[in-house]
C-alpha cells in the first residue's frame, strides 16, 4: 500500500494509504480532539468536535494531474464546508488547516452544546483527572455558556446497567463509543440508544442487563464519567493511587494491567497497553476478579497439626519440622517415597525452584504442575515444537490468515482472545471454528465445522486425507523438514473423507473444501482448548501433521496456540514440573510419576509424603481425598485453607501475586514480568521464599554428616573438597530475590535464555517499534506500557535444519451404551472457585448447578427442566437439576465446570458416558 504525503498546518508528513486524519495529525505532532473517534473503533463522525478545513490539489480534467500556480505548486481547492478529521482519509497533496477561526469557533460550539446537558459535577465526578472533556474544555471551549442553566435536561442518576457498571445519564455526551465497543470489538449488542431529542440515552438491551464478559472496557473507553464501575465509585480518586504494572493470575492470555494501589489497598485494576498481548482490553474477570488477595479468609500463619488440630505456630518451626520429616521419609524409605504437586498459577520462579527442590535436593522426579484431571492430558509438547513463531501479533492478522479453532470456547476459557480472533475475520481473515457444541465465537465464525463428541481426531485426520489425496501438501516443506511420509499416507487410508463423512455426518464436500483453505493460506494458525486437549495424543498428532503437510510452522503468525487451564500452565510445562521432561523439556533419565499415579501410589501405602503448592486435589473428588489422607506427611503451600489444606499436617501460608514480583509465561510463550504492589498479608511468604527456605533447612542436614566427614578425613587430606561440597549444598540455596532465580533460569533453561529481566525491561525486546496509546484517545484510562512487552522463546521448528517424524496415533472415541449419553464437561469463567472470592459483582454471572440436556432426549426420557437426573458412570453417581437448552446436541448432556459442581464423583474425561435416572419426588 501506498504512502500519502499531506501537509497539516504548514507541516509536511507522510502516512501510509487509509490513514485517518487524526491520525496523520499525531503522526506530525499536532492534536485533533476527539470525543467519539477511538482509533480501535470504526470512524462515525459523530460529535463534531474534530471539525478541520481540508483542501486537495485541483486536478485537470484533460490531462487528470494536478494544476500548477505560477509558482509550480498544485493549486489548492479547499471545501466549502469544515470536515470531520476523523472519517476523512488521507488523500495526496491533501492540506489541511486545524487552527483556523472558524476551525476554533465551530470546536468552541460543539463543547458550549454539550455542556448544556452536561452536569457540572467535576469535584465528585469518578472520571476527574483523567477527563477528556474537562481536558478539551479547558483547551478548546468557551469561557461563558449563553444557554440558560435551566433549560438542563436531568436524568435519575445512578441507573444500574448490570451487577459491574452503573451510567450517569447526565454525563453521557452520546459519543456511542461504548455502544460500537460492544458491537464490532465484543460481539455483545447489549447497550443501545433510547428515545431521541435531548432525551436520547444509552440503555441496557440484554437480559440479565449488559450480560457481557467485557463490560469494563467501556469504562476505558468512555470519554466521560457516564460509565462508572462500580467497585471503584466514591473508593478514591485517580489522583491519588499509585499505579504498579502487573499481569492478570486468571488465564494464560497474560493480559497486561496496572494495579491502582492507594496505601496497601488495590483500588482497581486497569490495562496497560501491549500490543501484542491484550491490545487495550481486559476481560470482566481480570478486572474484577482481585478481591480474593484482601479476603480475610486468606491464610497468615503457618500450621502444625497437633493432636488432631491445625495450630499456627512460627515459620522457623513449620519449615524445620518440614524438612525433618521430609527428608527422614527419603532417608527410610527412599526418593520415590515423596511427591509433588505445584499448580499452573505459580510464577516461573517459584515453579523453578519446586522442581530444583524436589529434582537435586530430594533426588525425587515425581513432580507434576496437573491433579490428574480429565482435561488436562499427560503432556502437551505440541507448541514446544510448532507453537505460533517469534513475533506473531494477533492483532496486526487479517486478511492471508485461515484460523482453525477446534475444541476450544475462548469465551469462558482466555476471553481477551475472543476479541482477538473476531478481530482477524474483522479484518478479512478467515475464522473456522469447529466444535462439538455452539460457542459464541462461532457468530464472527467465516466457517462453521459441527462434529460429533469423540470425533475431533477422526475429523483432522481425514483432513490429512483430503490433504494428500488431492496434491495439496507443501511438498518442498516435506520433502526437506519431514520423514516418514509413505507410512503416514498409508495409516491414513481408513480416513478418507468420504468414509469420515458417515462417521461425523460432515459432508465430504465439506472436508475437502476445508484441507483446500487450510493448504492455500497465506498464515495458518490453529487454537485449540480443553475439549481438544482432552481428546489427548492422537488430536495432538494430527494437527502437527496438519501444520507439517501444510507447512504452516517455524514463522511468525504460523502454527498452534494451546489455550491451557491456568495462567501459568505454559511455565510450568517449560520449566520442568512435569513427570516426564525437565526445565527446557530437558529428557529425564527416570522419569517420574503423574498426578494420577501419585494417588494411586498414596492410596497403596507406597507413597509416603506429599507437598502440594497451589492447587487443590480433594476439592470434590473423594477418591483423591482418601489418597492423601494415607499419606505419613502431608505439606500443603496456598492462599486459603482448602479442602485439601484442611488435610495436611503442615500448612504453609503464600503471598497472593500482587504482594511479589516474578514472571508468568502466557499460552505464546511470551515472558513478562509483574511487580510487588504492597507487603504480605500478616506472617505469608511468597511461594519461591519458602521453597528456598526449605532448601536451605534440608542443605544443612545434610551438611551436619558431610561435616562429619569432614573431621574424619582431616588426616586423609580431603578436608577441602569435602568442605566445598558442603559450601555447595548450602549455597545453592541462598536466593536474594527473584533476581538470582532469574539469572539462574537464564543461564541453566536453554528456551529462557533471552528472558532475562533486562530484556523483559526494554520495551522494543525482540519486537522492534511498539505502538503506544496517545493520550488524545485515552487520557488516564489505559496506561503506557513501562515495563516491556515480554520475550518469546522460540519453537523447535523455528530450528531450520530440524526433521521432524510424521506419526499418526489411531484415536479411541468414547463410546456410549444405548442406555446411556456422553457427559460433556465445558469450561467456565465463572466458575466461583477461590480466585473470585470476595468478587461481589462477579458472584452475581456464577451459574446455579444444572446439567444441559438436548431437546430430543428430554422428549425419549419425558424429561422437564428443572427435573432432578442421577447420572450414573462407571465410577460413581452425580445428581443434579435439568435445564433443557438449544444447543445440547442430541445424544450428549453438558455440565458447566463449577466449583459447586463434583464432577469427579462421575467423570472419567470430558467426555463420560453416563446412564440418565430421573430422582422422583
Amino acid at each position: 500500500m501506498p504512502d500519502i504525503t499531506l501537509t497539516i498546518d504548514g507541516i509536511e508528513v507522510t502516512v501510509p494509504q487509509g490513514t485517518g486524519l487524526v491520525e496523520a495529525a499525531l503522526a506530525a505532532g499536532i492534536e485533533i480532539p476527539v470525543f467519539c473517534h477511538h482509533p480501535k473503533l470504526t470512524p462515525v463522525g459523530m460529535c463534531r468536535m474534530c471539525l478541520v478545513e481540508v483542501g486537495t490539489p485541483q486536478i485537470d480534467p484533460a490531462t487528470k494531474q494536478p494544476v500548477l500556480d505560477e509558482q509550480g505548486k498544485p493549486v489548492i481547492r479547499m471545501m466549502p464546508r469544515l470536515q470531520t478529521a476523523c472519517t476523512t482519509p488521507v488523500s495526496q497533496g491533501m492540506v489541511v488547516r486545524t487552527t483556523t477561526a472558524e476551525v476554533e469557533f465551530a470546536r468552541k460550539g460543539v463543547l458550549e452544546m454539550l455542556l448544556t446537558s452536561h452536569p457540572l459535577d467535576c469535584p465528585v465526578c469518578i472520571k476527574g483527572g483523567e477527563c477528556p472533556l474537562q481536558n478539551l474544555t479547558m483547551g478548546y471551549g468557551p469561557s461563558v455558556s449563553r444557554f440558560d442553566y435551566e433549560d438542563k435536561v436531568h436524568f435519575e442518576k445512578p441507573v444500574n446497567l448490570g451487577p459491574l457498571i452503573d451510567l450517569d445519564r447526565e454525563r453521557c455526551i452520546l459519543c456511542a463509543r461504548c455502544v460500537r465497543y460492544m458491537d464490532e470489538i465484543a460481539g455483545d449488542p447489549v447497550l443501545g440508544f433510547a428515545n431521541r431529542g435531548r432525551a436520547w440515552m444509552i440503555q441496557s438491551r440484554s437480559n440479565p442487563p449488559f450480560n457481557s464478559k467485557f463490560s469494563g472496557n467501556t469504562v476505558d473507553i468512555c470519554p466521560v464519567g457516564a460509565l462508572m464501575s462500580r467497585d471503584f465509585r466514591f473508593a478514591g480518586r485517580v489522583w491519588e493511587v499509585k499505579p504498579v504494572p502487573s499481569i492478570c493470575p486468571h488465564c494464560p492470555v497474560g493480559c497486561n494491567i496496572t494495579l491502582d494501589m492507594r496505601y496497601r489497598d488495590i483500588k482497581r485494576i486497569q490495562p496497560r497497553v501491549n500490543e501484542w498481548v491484550n491490545e487495550i482490553w481486559l476481560c470482566d474477570r481480570g478486572r474484577y476478579g482481585f478481591r480474593f488477595a484482601e479476603s480475610p479468609r486468606r491464610l497468615t500463619q503457618p500450621l502444625i497439626r497437633r493432636d488432631g488440630q491445625l495450630v499456627a505456630v512460627s515459620w522457623q518451626e513449620a519449615l524445620q519440622e518440614v524438612a525433618q520429616r521430609l527428608y527422614g521419609i527419603v532417608e527410610d524409605h527412599g526418593p520415590d517415597a515423596v511427591a509433588g504437586l505445584a499448580g499452573g498459577r505459580l510464577a516461573n520462579e517459584d515453579l523453578y525452584l519446586f522442581q530444583k527442590f524436589f529434582r537435586e535436593l530430594l533426588q525425587s522426579p515425581h513432580i507434576d504442575s496437573r491433579v490428574g484431571t480429565a482435561d488436562e492430558p499427560d503432556h502437551d509438547d505440541l507448541a514446544y515444537a510448532f507453537g505460533v513463531g517469534s513475533g506473531t501479533n494477533l492483532g496486526e492478522l487479517g486478511k492471508g490468515t485461515t484460523v482453525l479453532v477446534i475444541g476450544a470456547d475462548p469465551e469462558e476459557e482466555a476471553p481477551v482472545y475472543l476479541l482477538r480472533l473476531r478481530g482477524i475475520a474483522r479484518r478479512g481473515g478467515q475464522l473456522i471454528v469447529a466444535n462439538g457444541r455452539p460457542t459464541k465465537l462461532e457468530a464472527a465464525a467465516t466457517q462453521v465445522v459441527r462434529y460429533r463428541y469423540g470425533q475431533e481426531t477422526t475429523l483432522v485426520l481425514s483432513l490429512l486425507a483430503a490433504l494428500l489425496e488431492g496434491g495439496l501438501e507443501d511438498k518442498q516443506f516435506v520433502a526437506s523438514r519431514t520423514k516418514n511420509l509413505d507410512a503416514l499416507r498409508a495409516a491414513l487410508q481408513p480416513y478418507s473423507p468420504s468414509r469420515v463423512a458417515e462417521q461425523t455426518g460432515i459432508a465430504r464436500a465439506t472436508i475437502e473444501a476445508l484441507a483446500r483453505t487450510l493448504a492455500e493460506a497465506q498464515n495458518l494458525i490453529v487454537v485449540y482448548g480443553r475439549e481438544a486437549l482432552a481428546a489427548g495424543t492422537p488430536l495432538l498428532q494430527a494437527l502437527s501433521n496438519l501444520l507439517l503437510l501444510t507447512g504452516h510452522v517455524g514463522r511468525a503468525n504460523n502454527g498452534v496456540l494451546p489455550i491451557l487451564r491456568y495462567n501459568n500452565s505454559r511455565g510450568a510445562l517449560d520449566l520442568g514440573v512435569r513427570p516426564d521432561k525437565g526445565p527446557g523439556y530437558a529428557p529425564l533419565p527416570q522419569p517420574g510419576r503423574s498426578a494420577r499415579e501419585m494417588f494411586a501410589a498414596a492410596a497403596r501405602g507406597q507413597l509416603k509424603a506429599m507437598y502440594i503448592a497451589g492447587l487443590d486435589p480433594a476439592a470434590a473428588n473423594p477418591a483423591t481425598r482418601s489418597a492423601l489422607e494415607q499419606l505419613d506427611l502431608l505439606v500443603v503451600q496456598d492462599l486459603f485453607l482448602t479442602p485439601t489444606a484442611e488435610l495436611a499436617d503442615i500448612v504453609l501460608p503464600a503471598a497472593a501475586w500482587a504482594e511479589r514480583d516474578g514472571t508468568y509465561t502466557n499460552a505464546e510463550r511470551r515472558v513478562q514480568r509483574f511487580r510487588a504492589a504492597r507487603n504480605t498479608l500478616g506472617d505469608s511468604r511468597p511461594d519461591w521464599q519458602i521453597i528456598a527456605a526449605l532448601g536451605r533447612t534440608i542443605s544443612q542436614m545434610i551438611g551436619e554428616p558431610a561435616l562429619a566427614a569432614v573431621a574424619a578425613d582431616a588426616g586423609r587430606g580431603r578436608t577441602k573438597s569435602a568442605s566445598r561440597r558442603v559450601e555447595s549444598a548450602d549455597s545453592a540455596w541462598l536466593y536474594r530475590s527473584t533476581d538470582d532465580i532469574n539469572a539462574e533460569i537464564v543461564a541453566t533453561v536453554g528456551i529462557y535464555r533471552n528472558a532475562s529481566y533486562a530484556n523483559l525491561k526494554q520495551a522494543s525486546g525482540v519486537w522492534g517499534r511498539q505502538p503506544v496509546a496517545d493520550p488524545v484517545f485515552y487520557d488516564g484510562t489505559s496506561y503506557k506500557n513501562t515495563e516491556g512487552f515480554g520475550v518469546q522463546w522460540p519453537t523447535l521448528a523455528e530450528q531450520p535444519n530440524v526433521v521432524f517424524d510424521l506419526v499418526l496415533s489411531a484415536p479411541e472415541a468414547p463410546q456410549a451404551a444405548s442406555d446411556e449419553l456422553l457427559l460433556i464437561s465445558v469450561a467456565r469463567l465463572y466458575d466461583g472457585g477461590t480466585l473470585m472470592q470476595e468478587a461481589e459483582g462477579l458472584s452475581y454471572w456464577v451459574a446455579q448447578p444444572y446439567v444441559g440436556v438436548a431437546g430430543a432426549d428430554a422428549e425419549r426420557l419425558n424429561i422437564r427442566s428443572g427435573d432432578r437426573l442421577r447420572l450414573v458412570s462407571a465410577v460413581g453417581a452425580l445428581e443434579l437439576p435439568a435445564r433443557l437448552e438449544r444447543g445440547v446436541a442430541p445424544g450428549t448432556l453438558l455440565v458447566p465446570d463449577l466449583e459447586s459442581i463434583p464432577l469427579a464423583q462421575v467423570q472419567t474425561g470430558v467426555v463420560t458416558p453416563v446412564r440418565v435416572e430421573k430422582v422422583e419426588g
